[in-house]
């Protein structure tokens, strides 16, 4: 290449989250994939997640009685990037909201491991999706169903509030095919049934009202994303297409220079600027129409850090298979 960007391990390592980004938009995957750069900022949603998920995890393994014991699951991964000072600024996902809905899923929800057998918690490794070519994947949990012996997933989601297009979201999304999938490298594909998105919702109200009371107020909300074989076979050529794009749009910037009047590869989707908030890049994009000229440094207010999904730390390993195909 004849330009200044350092190759970066993490590059060859493709999960669902690096495709959803690609389809977002190319040049946006082109900033935080191969540039490595991300807000300076902590990402408070991403670690509260990831702490609810060893709430999750340790009430799947140990009872939805053990409310102490969930709590400091989730508390001592908490505290690791958050203290008590900043507690306030992030409600209602905070650790007070999360005492509560622990309680309430030991009042509400103990049914669960009477209705499912728990297989596995926090899975991860690669998936084959070709002869040559893996995802790396990781899993909440894989539980079988107790009445048929049918095999799910279970992901933990957390979000401020539910609507038709939070739930609309799984049926079509890249993950609920890469979980799918794993799931039948694991098991006979006639006892799969899918993905079940176990969602908390986290409210806080100042004021009462007529209807409800101030407070912290959390909801559950399950959505079952099971595909079919047919459809795991579009969502299977799907991926492949888009691992293509990317070696394209690789093999396309290897031929750029700084020196070129724009950049002829990732390139933008001025459709998805200014869905989902923004895009941090949007100023850039405006700005630069060869970024190769000012990728060697993070500008300001970014910093960098590669994403890995090999890396992450998971309490079990594996690298799947493929035994039977789709």
């Amino acid at each position: 290449m004849s330009f200044s960007i350092s190759e970066h391990p993490s590059w060859e390592v493709k999960d669902s989250s690096k495709l959803r980004e690609f389809l977002t938009c190319p040049r946006k995957y082109f900033y935080i994939y191969l540039l490595g750069w991300i807000l300076d900022q902590p990402a408070h949603d991403l670690y509260f997640g990831e702490s609810w998920h060893k709430a999750r995890e340790y009430q799947l393994l140990h009872g939805y009685d053990d409310i102490e014991g969930a709590y400091n699951a989730f508390i001592q991964h908490y505290r690791k990037e958050f203290d008590q000072s900043t507690d306030t600024i992030y409600t209602p996902k905070d650790p007070a909201a999360v005492l509560k809905a622990l309680m309430q899923y030991a009042e509400e929800r103990r049914q669960d491991l009477v209705d499912y057998e728990v297989i596995y918690t926090e899975i991860s490794g690669t998936v084959p999706v070709d002869e040559h070519r893996v995802l790396s994947y990781r899993m909440d949990s894989i539980l079988r169903q107790r009445e048929d012996d049918m095999i799910i997933s279970m992901d933990h989601k957390s979000t401020k509030s539910f609507s038709k297009t939070w739930a609309d979201q799984f049926d079509l999304n890249m993950q609920t095919g890469t979980y799918t999938h794993c799931l039948y490298c694991l098991y006979p594909v006639d006892k799969v049934l899918g993905v079940l998105y176990d969602g908390c919702s986290f409210e806080f109200l100042k004021r009462r009202s007529s209807a409800r009371s101030a407070g912290y107020h959390i909801n559950f909300k399950q959505v079952p994303a099971y595909k079919t074989p047919d459809q795991m076979n579009t969502w299977l050529w799907t991926v492949n297409d888009l691992l293509d794009r990317i070696d394209t749009e690789m093999n396309r910037l290897s031929y750029c220079s700084d020196s070129d009047e724009v950049l002829q590869s990732f390139p933008m989707n001025p459709e998805s600027c200014t869905k989902y908030w923004g895009c941090a890049f949007h100023d850039y994009c405006l700005a630069w129409q060869n970024p190769l000229r000012s990728c060697e440094e993070p500008p300001i207010g970014f910093k960098i850090e590669y994403w890995d999904p090999s890396k992450v730390e998971t309490t079990n390993k594996e690298n799947l298979i493929w035994s039977k195909k789709i």
